[in-house]
């Protein structure tokens, strides 16, 4: 039941993702909390603590370069704490790999491989003058960039992690 639970739980978020391209933080931090209690009670409890404040930590590292939102930083600490240590990491390698793919999709798409090439300089460029710093124009809050949600990856990393592992 519970595993019924964490899918609904990434699934609801991608939807969220793909229609708002919002994830709230109360959903979020329920989802965190729920984990850790459900945890607390069944078991890996340090493994789920261990990887929700392991995707927050790094989340919050590539918000602060503008590469994500917030929203998908909470969204991968709360399912940490739902999946846990082990199963955390093989959602997040099938996230990586489809967010990849989605975003390779969305740059053939919209023509933009040589902008984009060229974006990828001036982000390398900016990181070896200003430090870890954002890019001020190059960055996810940026209304012009082409983006694809990220809650949509993580569901399909979440349900090869559950399925599959």
């Amino acid at each position: 039941m519970w595993d019924v639970f964490v899918i609904s739980f990434a699934l609801t978020a991608a939807i969220g993702d793909l229609r708002w391209r919002r994830i709230p933080r109360l959903f979020t931090v329920a989802g965190f909390v729920i984990g850790l209690v459900f945890h607390a009670r069944h078991g890996e409890f340090l493994s789920a603590v261990a990887a929700g404040l392991l995707g927050f930590v790094i989340g919050l590292a590539f918000f602060q370069l503008g590469a994500v939102g917030g929203g998908d930083v909470k969204l991968v600490a709360a399912l940490g704490a739902m999946l846990g240590l082990s199963k955390w990491m093989i959602a997040m390698k099938g996230a990586i790999l489809v967010a990849g793919a989605m975003a390779l999709v969305q740059i053939i798409r919209h023509g933009a491989v040589r902008q984009t090439l060229h974006n990828m300089g001036e982000i390398i460029r900016s990181l070896l003058v200003a430090g870890m710093k954002p890019h001020p124009v190059i960055n996810a809050q940026n209304p012009a960039a082409i983006r694809s949600p990220f809650g949509v990856a993580a569901a399909v990393g979440t349900f090869v992690a559950v399925f599959w592992h």
